[in-house]
C-alpha cells in the first residue's frame, strides 16, 4: 500500500506537469525579423555659406542609414546642396536588403521529432542566408562611408572654386527620384534636408527665391534642419529641427508604425 507521503508527491507531479509550459513546435525565429520599408532622401547643403548648420559627418552619415538597417530594409540617397561638380550632381545611392523571414513549414499540430528536426534545419538554412546578407549590407555601407561618402560629399569642394548654393538644383534631384517606379511602395519615405533654405544660386552671392516646388508622394515626410523661412513649404507637414543635435535625438528613438 503507497504511503500517503508518495501519494502527495504523484498528485504534486501531475499537476506540475500540467501547468508548465508545452514546448512550442512552431517556426519562431531565432531572431525577430523588421520588415518596414524605408526610403531617406537627404539634401545635404555644403555650400560655406551654411555655417550655421553643424556639417554632417561619416558617423552622421552611418546612424542616418542605420534606421533603415534596424528597421527592415530600402534605400538610402543622398544629393549635394550647393555646386557639386558635374559627376557629383547625381544622387548617390545605398541599399539595405532585407533579411530573408522564417517560416513555419510544420503540417501538423503534434509534429513528430522527424518533422521537427526538418524545421529546424529549414531555420538554420534561414538564419545562414541572413548572416550573409547582414555581412554584404555591412560591406556595402563600409564602402559607401569611406568612398563616396568621404570622397565626394565630406571632402567636397565648389566646381571651379564657384561656392554657391543652388537649392533648385537638388530639388529637381529629389523630384526625379521621387517620380521613380515603386516609391509608393515603401512604407515610409523621410525626404530630409539638411540646410538654412538659403537659395544663392549665382556668383554674385544674390538670395534668389527658390523656383522648384517639392513633389511628395503620400508616403513621405519632410524633415528640415535649420531651414530659415519655411513658407515655401506651405500645405506641407513639417518635422523642424534647429540643428542635427535635435534631428538625431529623434532618431535615437525612431519606430517605423
Amino acid at each position: 500500500m503507497l504511503s500517503k507521503s508518495f501519494l502527495s508527491f504523484i498528485l504534486l507531479l501531475v499537476i506540475f506537469s500540467c501547468d508548465s509550459p508545452k514546448p512550442n513546435h512552431n517556426a519562431i525565429a531565432e531572431e525577430e525579423i523588421p520588415e518596414c520599408k524605408i526610403m531617406i532622401v537627404l539634401g545635404d547643403d555644403r555650400s560655406g555659406s551654411s555655417e550655421s548648420i553643424q556639417k554632417l559627418n561619416k558617423d552622421d552619415y552611418k546612424a542616418i542609414v542605420d534606421v533603415i538597417n534596424e528597421n527592415g530594409s530600402g534605400y538610402f540617397t543622398s544629393t549635394i546642396i550647393g555646386n557639386p561638380a558635374p559627376n557629383s550632381k547625381e544622387i548617390f545611392r545605398l541599399k539595405v536588403s532585407a533579411l530573408k523571414p522564417y517560416k513555419n513549414i510544420l503540417t501538423s499540430e503534434h509534429p513528430t521529432l522527424s518533422e521537427q528536426a526538418k524545421q529546424k534545419k529549414y531555420n538554420d538554412k534561414i538564419k545562414a542566408k541572413n548572416e550573409k546578407i547582414k555581412k554584404k549590407n555591412a560591406s556595402k555601407l563600409s564602402s559607401f562611408l569611406s568612398k563616396t561618402v568621404q570622397n565626394s560629399i565630406v571632402g567636397y569642394k565648389p566646381y571651379k572654386g564657384k561656392d554657391i548654393t543652388n537649392i533648385d538644383l537638388a530639388f529637381e534631384h529629389i523630384n526625379k527620384l521621387l517620380r521613380e517606379p515603386k516609391v509608393e511602395d515603401y512604407d515610409k519615405v523621410m525626404v530630409v534636408l539638411f540646410t538654412d533654405g538659403v537659395n544663392e544660386p549665382r556668383r554674385s552671392g544674390k538670395i534668389e527665391k527658390i523656383k522648384t516646388k517639392l513633389a511628395l508622394p503620400d508616403n513621405a515626410e519632410l524633415f528640415l534642419i535649420g531651414w530659415k523661412d519655411t513658407s515655401i513649404f506651405e500645405g506641407f507637414e513639417l518635422n523642424e529641427f534647429e540643428g542635427k543635435e535635435g534631428f538625431f535625438s529623434y532618431l535615437e528613438d525612431f519606430d517605423c508604425i
